[in-house]
């Protein structure tokens, strides 16, 4: 594990768990490192951090590794799934955990309207989450879906779980279809963000890229 500690501790590209105001917000978050105040108990309050302090939204910019860099999503206050795993990820590291960037392609059954252009199959291509190693397991936690939009919308929130993986839910409160993952593609070190564009791009097609710019840009600067 010691070679699995030092690979997953280091800062990697769009991971900014080398900053001294990261290491100090993680540290102010979980009450100290996992080594003084225990890993599970210092991942539980990062997750919830990540997942509720920073409101979902693919309205942000995505085309440079800056956009995914943690106190760049902190100060949006917006992002997506990979930005906000980038964060939790950064977080966890610089807290002590080790920390990686899983990914899978899912459907979203209940995909918002505003989003059929941009994803017409409703198939979210290199969906991110993180991979941590909690109590000598690799766990999987995705802090994508905010408390705020989950209540609104009716959707399970995801909750921290130590002894297996903390995913998107199958199903909402209603019973109705929610989110299935088709694929897994593995875990990164980094933000792989050119191989995630080629991915959306040939999943969704350029036309569907080029709105996505367009609404991010239009919302930035709204």
């Amino acid at each position: 594990m010691s070679g699995d500690r030092e690979q997953f501790l280091r800062p990697a590209p769009g991971i900014q768990s080398d900053h001294p105001e990261v290491i100090a917000l993680a540290r102010r978050v979980a009450g100290g490192t996992a080594a003084q105040v225990g890993v599970v108990r210092a991942a539980r309050r990062l997750f919830y951090f990540a997942r509720d302090q920073v409101a979902y939204s693919v309205y942000v910019p995505w085309e440079e590794l800056e956009d995914y860099l943690a106190l760049n999503t902190l100060a949006r206050g917006r992002g997506f799934c990979v930005q906000k795993a980038a964060l939790l990820c950064a977080l966890a590291r610089a807290a002590g955990i080790p920390a990686r960037l899983g990914f899978a392609d899912i459907k979203n059954h209940l995909l918002p309207e505003h989003l059929e252009d941009m994803i017409p199959d409703k198939v979210l291509y290199y969906h991110c989450f993180v991979e941590w190693r909690l109590e000598g397991n690799w766990r999987k936690a995705t802090p994508s879906f905010d408390r705020a939009l989950s209540e609104k919308k009716g959707w399970r929130l995801v909750e921290f779980d130590p002894a297996g993986d903390a995913l998107l839910p199958s199903h909402d409160l209603e019973g109705r279809r929610h989110v299935q993952y088709l694929r897994y593609h593995g875990w990164r070190e980094g933000v792989p963000l050119q191989e995630f564009i080629a991915a959306n791009t040939a999943g969704c097609g350029q036309e569907a890229m080029d709105i996505w710019r367009r609404l991010a840009r239009e919302a930035m600067q709204s």
